[in-house]
């Protein structure tokens, strides 16, 4: 894989004085592995309705993640009631790469044509819910988030392309490196300036806006399913860091990064289709006395998965008349599964989760799902071709 050093050659002040050991490195790649067969393993297998309630929950990270990096602070605890027009718009820092709803809505029509159908279909119904008066639109960026997500795109394309035999996830390294070599997502310098004060005149680093790295986590998902038969592409919050584009970096230092930040988001979403499977198992047992045409369970896994809605957004989402709705949510209602709140004066429908409280935004902890004898095969067979790979790894010598 090729590296950074071509670009930045001179020392650096922030450089160590050494690389990290190779050992270190086939840790973390490990780690990363293990992590992500695990939640290959997990998804493998799901039933419609906890793929539905995951995807649902996925999205939602995604959108929290990619309003952060763009530099509105406070994001994930507004994000709930500021979906539903009830907030005003996440806090926004003194550098921002758009206006929310122009990331939230380029978000979701980029995953309405996800290849993993439940993310595909959450998204076109959450698309439908937002609306589309909210002036999305934003200032004069030098990146809009649509081209910003079309240029991760390509990006991902070009990591399709490029793997390593002995490295599985060898895409996630590649999307770095094209990233730390793009005009449009690797970290800027900050912007110096020189102010004149009576005691003579000073400089000021003013920090830019964060590099849109969310947009190549959309496209993450995509790129490593590529290289590895069978995996779900599912969105990857939070797998590009911008930590690990530091130029002054060495090679393994960086690949390290790349390999924790990996493992990260897989434990990140294996937490979330444990919580999928909670809730779902929930909602099975206490809706089982409905007819199996009810709609009520694909609203509770919409409104657990992503969060409360108004009446309003659940009518568009779900194509429902006014009446549909009331009597879906008094079905649900009537089952201890849904709270119906007042905010502003506008009503809030709110699911109530297994521990018996409202949804909440993070994943919470939940206890570890039963896998089919399916599952743990296909699980022992990921684990067995880590055993080679490192097997293969410790008798060549490294060509890091």
């Amino acid at each position: 894989m090729a590296n950074f050093e071509a670009h930045f050659t001179g020392f650096h002040p922030l450089q160590s004085d050494e690389d990290a050991s190779p050992e270190a490195l086939m840790l973390a790649r490990s780690r990363a592995a293990l992590s992500w067969g695990r939640l290959q393993g997990l998804v493998a297998h799901l039933e419609p309705g906890v793929a539905h309630l995951l995807a649902a929950s996925v999205i939602h990270a995604q959108l929290c993640e990619a309003l952060l990096q763009a530099g509105h602070a406070g994001a994930a605890a507004q994000f709930d009631l500021w979906f539903c027009c009830l907030a005003a718009a996440p806090t926004e820092g003194p550098h921002v790469f758009a206006r929310p709803w122009g990331i939230a809505d380029a978000i979701l029509a980029e995953l309405s044509l996800a290849r993993w159908e439940p993310v595909a279909r959450v998204a076109q119904q959450l698309r439908a819910a937002a609306g589309s008066d909210h002036g999305i639109v934003g200032p004069a960026d030098a990146l809009s988030p649509r081209e910003a997500i079309a240029l991760a795109g390509q990006l991902a394309s070009v990591a399709e392309q490029h793997g390593e035999s002995t490295w599985p996830l060898a895409a996630i390294d590649d999307l770095h490196t094209q990233a730390a070599a793009s005009a449009h997502f690797a970290p800027a310098e900050p912007e110096h300036r020189l102010l004149e004060f009576p005691g003579g005149p000073m400089a000021f680093a003013q920090p830019r806006a964060r590099p849109p790295l969310w947009a190549i986590d959309l496209a993450a998902g995509q790129a490593l399913s590529a290289a590895t038969p069978g995996m779900v592409p599912l969105p990857c919050p939070g797998a590009l860091r911008a930590e690990a584009l530091a130029p002054w970096l060495w090679p393994r230092e960086r690949d390290i990064l790349v390999a924790d930040a990996l493992t990260a988001c897989a434990d990140r979403l294996a937490k979330l289709v444990e919580q999928a499977r909670t809730r779902h198992s929930h909602m099975t047992r206490a809706l089982a006395a409905l007819r199996s045409n009810s709609r009520a369970p694909l609203l509770y896994t919409l409104l657990a998965g992503f969060g409360p809605l108004r009446p309003g957004q659940i009518e568009r989402a779900l194509h429902l008349s006014k009446n549909g709705v009331r009597e879906l949510v008094k079905s649900l209602k009537s089952a201890s599964l849904a709270d119906i709140e007042r905010h502003r004066g506008q009503i809030l429908i709110r699911a109530s989760l297994a521990d018996g409280k409202a949804s909440e935004s993070g994943p919470g902890p939940g206890p570890s799902p039963v896998l089919s004898a399916e599952s743990l095969a296909e699980f022992d067979a990921a684990m067995a071709a880590i055993d080679r790979l490192l097997a293969r790894s410790n008798a060549s010598p490294s060509n890091e």
